[in-house]
Parts: C-alpha cells; sequence; structure tokens
C-alpha cells in the first residue's frame, strides 16, 4: 500500500517586501515511513545543516541553511533543484519555469509587478551546474534503492498584492498563513488515489487547537482528535468509506521533526529569494546606489524610502510593493 508523507512551511511571515511563500513537498512510499526517516534513508547523498561535504546534499530548516544578506543560495538551491529534478526528471533552468512547476502553471501573477515583468533568471542562481548534476545524479540513484520516490515539490507565492487582499479579507497575516496552508491539505484530500497521508507543519503562531481549521476542509470524513496539548496537536480524517485516512500533526519548530516540512522550508525561502534577487535589480537601475534588501521590517523602511521618489515618478502605487502588515 503507497503511503504518502508530506511537510508544509511557510517563508517571508515578518518582512514587509517581497512575498510570503508557503511551500510543500511530499513523498510517495511504499510502507509507513517516519517523518524524520528519510534523513537515514538517504543518508549517503543527505546531510543536515551543519554536513557539508563533497556531493551532499543539505536539507534541513531553511533558516539554517541560508543567512540574509549573503546572496549566495548554494545550500538552498541544490536541495530545492535536486528534488525537483527527482520528481519531473529534469531541471528547471529559468526562474519563471521553476515557478510554473511549483505553482502548476500559475505564475501569471509575475507580470502585475514591473520588477518581474518581462524578466528571467537563469537557473542555478548560485551553485554550480556541474556540481548540481553531479549530486541530482546521486540524489536519483539513491532514491531508486529506496521505498520513497519523490511526489511533489510545490508552493503558493503570495506576492504584495495577493498578499494585501488576502489580509483584507481575512483580516490578519496569520489568518493568511492558515489559508495558504489549508488550501495545501484541502487539495491533498482531494487526491482520491492516497489512501494513507500524514502531514507535518509548523504550529500558527501560539494556536493550540486546530480542529475549527481543519474539519471544514476534509469534507466526506470522520474527524478525530489525536492529542491536543501545549506541545503535540495532531488530528485524523477518515473518508465515509473508510478508503482515505490524513493525519496531520502540528510541532514547534516542525523543520526538526519532519524531512518533508525541511524541504517545504528551503522551496518557500529559495522562492521567495529569488523573487527579492529580481525586485532589488529591478529598482537598482531607477535608483542609483541603492543597497539591497532582504526586506525585513527595518531594512525595508530604509529601502522604501530611497525608492520613494522613483516609485512615484514611475507612477508605482505603493500597494504593490509595500505590505499592509
Amino acid at each position: 500500500m503507497t503511503y504518502w508523507l508530506a511537510g508544509i512551511d511557510e517563508a517571508g511571515y515578518g518582512p514587509r517586501l517581497g512575498p510570503m511563500v508557503i511551500g510543500m513537498t511530499s513523498l510517495r512510499c511504499r510502507e509507513k515511513t517516519a517523518a524524520q526517516a528519510p534523513w537515514k534513508m538517504l543518508g549517503s547523498v543527505i546531510g543536515a545543516a551543519g554536513r557539508r561535504e563533497k556531493g551532499i546534499v543539505s536539507v534541513a530548516d531553511s533558516k539554517k541553511l541560508h543567512r540574509p544578506g549573503t546572496g549566495d543560495l548554494t545550500r538552498l538551491e541544490e536541495g530545492v533543484l535536486a528534488f525537483i529534478a527527482a520528481e519531473r526528471g529534469d531541471l528547471p533552468r529559468t526562474f519563471r519555469e521553476l515557478i510554473d512547476h511549483c505553482t502548476a502553471g500559475r505564475s501569471g501573477y509575475l507580470d502585475q509587478y514591473p520588477w518581474y515583468r518581462g524578466i528571467d533568471l537563469e537557473l542555478p542562481y548560485s551553485a554550480s551546474m556541474v556540481d548540481l548534476s553531479g549530486k541530482i545524479r546521486r540524489l536519483t540513484r539513491t532514491l531508486a534503492r529506496t521505498s520513497i520516490e519523490v511526489g511533489e515539490v510545490r508552493a503558493i507565492p503570495l506576492e504584495v498584492r495577493e498578499f494585501n487582499a488576502e489580509v483584507r479579507a481575512r483580516g490578519s497575516k496569520g489568518k493568511v498563513d492558515a489559508w495558504a496552508m489549508g488550501r495545501f491539505l484541502r487539495w491533498l484530500w482531494q487526491q482520491e488515489d492516497r489512501a494513507q497521508m500524514e502531514v507535518w507543519t509548523d504550529r500558527l503562531g501560539g494556536t493550540e487547537r486546530y480542529s475549527p481549521l481543519l474539519i471544514p476542509l476534509f469534507t466526506g470524513s470522520r474527524f478525530k482528535i489525536l492529542e491536543q496539548d501545549r506541545e503535540r496537536q495532531s488530528y485524523r480524517a477518515v473518508s465515509d468509506d473508510g478508503k482515505r485516512v490524513i493525519e496531520v500533526h502540528f510541532r514547534k519548530d516542525c523543520e526538526q521533526h519532519c524531512f518533508c516540512t525541511a524541504l517545504a522550508s528551503m522551496t518557500a525561502k529559495y522562492l521567495r529569494e529569488l523573487h527579492m534577487v529580481l525586485l532589488n535589480r529591478w529598482w537598482s537601475t531607477h535608483v542609483p546606489d541603492l543597497k539591497p534588501t532582504a526586506g525585513y521590517p527595518l531594512d525595508a523602511g530604509r529601502f522604501i524610502g530611497e525608492v520613494d521618489g522613483a516609485r512615484k515618478t514611475l507612477g508605482i502605487e505603493s500597494g504593490i510593493l509595500v505590505r499592509s502588515r
């Protein structure tokens, strides 16, 4: 029986500039597989954050693999692109091709923003193509020797216009995060060929009870709370015909508990950083000596002030550049 292990995580919750991105990754397993097991099963080619060896691809919390401001996305990029290549059989060679893959063809939002419109990036952006190709071959061979294979590497990028609209509609960015996570959970539940699914995700702020969020997502099911206390929240939905089961687990620092959640964290962060590369490049052509920004509140204020004159001259509304929350 096929068993599906999935993880969800976000990047860019706090910044004022650039997208918030919610990532989701899954593995198709030939037997029930523990959330941490893929690190061991793929141990000959996969390392955690501290392991930097030739031929090793890191899979860990994105915050441990990328330091803002360095401009080097190598460790994020190698992991994300290697698993996407293992999923689809080839490597996305441009930013737009990557976005099309991760969003199932929904890259049209990019053309609403001058800094993306008609612009692209070649991939890999930071990593060596030679090194990356070797790591993809090793990962593909290692996966073939195990009982797991890559299911999906997907993402929901909420750029500023979409983010602001969802905040207005839902009342807070926390609710937007929950809504985006719910989109992935609903989609997983709708895949009727997946009899057994297990999903791991970070807690949403200090929330300790998730039944009100989850029950509406799993239509046609019997819902059960497995555990629900300050540290651990787990739930199960069983389809009315008994043929499909999904379990959802919320944990603090879930990237340490679940391989798929760590990879989802990396996916979300990598996509956000590529968006920021294009934003910074575009504005630097209109504002001389403009220092790039990662978009976080303190530095975002500096950046917003420095581009304000050019923004007004170019007729760009602030609502597509600056988040409302």
